[in-house]
């Protein structure tokens, strides 16, 4: 499943931010369901998890927020315990930032390459 946000004549932009966070939250649902050992961070879906966390931990430091230490191994249920800490510590930084990032807009295109690369995953091995 993937979110297209299109920009209606009169409207205003949507921040970057606000993408991100989608795109985040439909990857949690896509995963919380699942069964966690196709999220080993041996698996190519395990790697795309921790590679969107570490994005949500690098747009968080550029709204201003500590961005703590991103996971680059574990099982599945870790990786996905860790997209969904990313995920929370982007919301944090969102609601206490001043306004949009340029640095978080120029993160969006990598994100969306690697739902892209998660959805390519996952449909791999059978989902």
């Amino acid at each position: 499943m993937t979110t297209t946000l299109l920009q209606q004549p009169g409207s205003a932009r949507t921040p970057s931010t606000d993408v991100l966070g989608v795109l985040l939250a439909e990857v949690l649902l896509d995963v919380a369901d699942d069964a966690a050992d196709r999220y080993s961070s041996r698996t190519p879906a395990g790697r795309a998890l921790l590679s969107l966390a570490a994005l949500a931990r690098r747009a968080a430091g550029a709204l201003g927020v500590e961005p703590g230490v991103a996971l680059t191994s574990g099982p599945g249920i870790v990786v996905q315990r860790e997209l969904a800490a990313a995920a929370h510590l982007l919301d944090e930084a969102v609601a206490a930032a001043d306004g949009e990032s340029d640095e978080v807009a120029e993160l969006l295109g990598p994100a969306q390459r690697l739902h892209a690369h998660l959805l390519e995953a996952l449909a791999a091995t059978g989902r």
